[in-house]
């Protein structure tokens, strides 16, 4: 830096003349540009005022980030000040306040220019910012904010680089009048795509249940830095021994068409890998490969909720193919692929498998599984490791669902209730009601808890009410945009689960008041909501249809959830009895029925009585499969004349 000359000393030049009446007079230094050196000072005097007040508060703070970090030592310095900078400014410490409005209190009274502390008392409007740099001229920036689209000069105080245009960034921002300032310098990653780092921060902001983008990169701002390092694709398609080069055409064509959407390049990943599990289970010869590519995007849309939901037609249209191959051919793949789906989603709990057309309603209504917790984090945890082959990733996915991870520590009031929420439902009796209640004090609109609470309803009016109201506050969570671009596949998208549950509650109670239109209302939308029936709902409508003596609809609905279990043997022969009495069909039809469960007969004819308590597991062709589908039906089996004799003697 050049050493300071007085205005009447001589010139440095060599003219001779004074230095005021010289060089001196050419320099016309602004008050901004005052400003802008007092405020650079000020974000240093900021920097020592918080290690010097609140060393110990700030690197416990950093400390919890280690083992998350995993970053390299010649890389820890300019972490650490990141780090400061953003808990100066966007932390509450415990005896209340910021780091940041301490300083402005002790600073404030000393500086004498009136603007300056304008400006810094202004500090307090200090913003996280992610988004792309449109212009660069010297130390000014033009930047847009990836999430509400606003623009906002920006300058950088002590530029020692240069910034590239079209570039993604992460940054600080603090007011300096009509503009901005940074605070440090922006973070900038030129080789990561605009649009896949703000998806990604959209993304994560989702799986985290945060009701803005925005909000999550403020209290994320770090982990959101160091991911971003990390994203991108794990696998190289060209690395991946293909058995025939028209499988490795498929790949690239999916990715490409993925990509265009702007979908994350894990997410895309997680297909590639998918897809050459398939070529290696069932090679086939392929004259197609748009057909193969559009049917594995169709499948990513239904199983994985990171991926922008899109119909058949939609896809269809995309790829350039006849929406009646691609349905075949999803059908195909999806039952080839059912186990690496279910590995990469989830392993276990009967209700939660994603083509679970067998499943009774033993607890339709029960809560959020550990598993359930570990699908919201399982695909977004793949995305910051590099992988080098597809048995890496496999073996990481096993070990993340079978051993889960100590949780962080909730950050919100939002994530504080669902924490709860998460806890009730691993405990029983009045801890667990005690649990969900404190949700609800903490965030009203949690509703998980409100379905808790529903199982300690006093009076059926009580669970009424308290369903409506959850049903209600899910309906707006969501939004009605929400239920009309996912409709078909709800259960499949995790933040759809309290609701659902909620949803199936409510036609609970209907039914349990005698409200059966209304009630036969609420299971026919939770069906059409979700077509894949996890929560068993089915079940529950066919007998509405048969006491609302609508047999027509009954049948439709067998025949659209046919299978081979108690519930669908046995009311195939309700339903036949009912409609044509006690007929040679209906004996052939019963015939099968006890090959299945035979149990079910003896509680049927009497000769066994159902227990006071229903079982909480069940197995296929087993008492317990026998005793929960008697006690949901044998009201509408009374109703059969002659019905005992005729089930003795077949």
């Amino acid at each position: 830096m050049a050493e300071n000359i007085g205005r009447n000393e001589p010139c440095p030049c060599g003219s001779g003349k004074k230095y005021k009446k010289c060089c001196g007079a050419k320099e016309a230094v602004s008050i901004t540009q005052v400003i802008e050196n007092e405020m650079d000072d000020l974000q240093k005097k900021l920097l020592h005022f918080a290690l010097d007040h609140y060393e110990e508060e700030i690197y416990q703070g950093l400390d919890e980030y280690e083992e998350y970090f995993e970053i390299e030592d010649e890389e820890r310095q300019f972490y650490e000040f990141v780090y400061t900078v953003w808990f100066s400014l966007f932390n509450e410490l415990e005896a209340g306040g910021t780091i940041l409005e301490n300083f402005i209190s002790s600073e404030a009274g000393r500086i004498k220019r009136t603007k300056l502390k304008q400006i810094l008392q202004s500090w307090t409007d200090a913003r996280a910012i992610a988004g792309e740099i449109l212009e660069v001229e010297n130390n000014k920036l033009i930047v847009v904010d990836g999430f509400s689209s606003e623009r906002f000069e920006a300058i950088v105080t002590n530029a020692q680089r240069s910034f590239d245009v079209g570039s993604f960034f992460m940054g600080i921002l603090l007011p300096f009048n009509e503009k901005y300032v940074f605070f440090p310098a922006p973070f900038e990653l030129p080789d990561l795509p605009v649009y896949h780092a703000i998806d990604y921060i959209k993304q994560k902001s989702l799986i985290a249940d945060y009701e803005s983008p925005q909000e999550f990169l403020t209290e994320f701002f770090m982990e959101i830095m160091v991911d971003l390092t990390k994203i991108g694709g794990m696998v190289e398609i060209d690395n991946m021994e293909w058995q025939l080069p028209v499988y490795k055409e498929v790949a690239e064509l999916f990715k490409r068409r993925m990509e265009s959407l702007g979908e994350l390049p894990p997410t895309v990943d997680v297909g590639i890998i998918l897809w050459f599990q398939f070529c290696q289970k069932k090679p086939k010869r392929i004259k197609k490969p748009n057909l193969y590519a559009a049917s594995l995007h169709y499948l990513m849309t239904l199983f994985n909720d990171l991926v922008s939901p899109m119909t058949q037609k939609e896809i269809a249209k995309l790829y350039g193919v006849p929406v009646g191959s691609l349905s075949s051919t999803y059908i195909e793949m999806d039952d080839e692929l059912e186990e690496d789906i279910k590995r990469i989603i989830e392993l276990s709990y009967e209700e939660d498998e994603l083509d679970n057309h067998h499943t009774l309603p033993i607890n339709p209504l029960q809560g959020p599984m550990p598993t359930e917790q570990a699908m919201h984090e399982a695909l977004a945890e793949i995305q910051g490791h590099n992988f080098e082959s597809v048995e890496e990733i496999n073996d990481f996915l096993n070990k993340k669902l079978m051993n889960q991870s100590p949780k962080k520590a909730a950050r919100t009031n939002k994530e504080r209730a669902q924490q709860l929420v998460y806890d009730a439902m691993d405990v029983q009796g009045p801890k667990r009601y005690k649990l969900a209640e404190e949700a609800i004090s903490i965030n009203p609109n949690c509703v998980d808890a409100y379905v808790i609470l529903f199982e300690n309803s006093t009076s059926l009016q009580e669970a009424l009410m308290l369903s409506e109201k959850a049903m209600k506050i899910g309906e707006k969570e969501l939004g009605k945009a929400f239920f009309v671009e996912n409709k078909g596949h709800f259960w499949g998208l995790l933040e759809t689960r309290p609701y659902m549950r909620a949803k199936a509650q409510y036609a609970d109670a209907l039914y349990q008041l005698g409200k059966l239109p209304e009630a036969i209302q609420q299971y026919e939308e939770i069906l059409v909501l979700n077509t894949n029936d996890n929560l068993g709902a089915r079940y529950i409508l066919f007998a509405l249809y048969l006491d609302k003596a609508e047999l027509f609809k009954a049948e439709k609905l067998l025949k659209q959830y046919e299978e081979e279990t108690a519930y669908g043997l046995y009311n195939k022969v309700l339903l036949e009895l009912l409609k044509n009495g006690l007929s040679t069909k209906a004996a052939r039809i019963l015939k099968e029925a006890k090959k299945q469960n035979p149990n079910v007969i003896p509680f049927l004819t009497g000769k066994k009585r159902l227990p006071k308590h229903m079982p909480e597991f069940h197995s296929w062709g087993d008492v317990n499969e026998a005793i929960i589908y008697v006690d949901a039906h044998l009201h509408l089996w009374k109703q059969i004349e002659g019905l005992q004799e005729w089930l003795v003697k077949h």
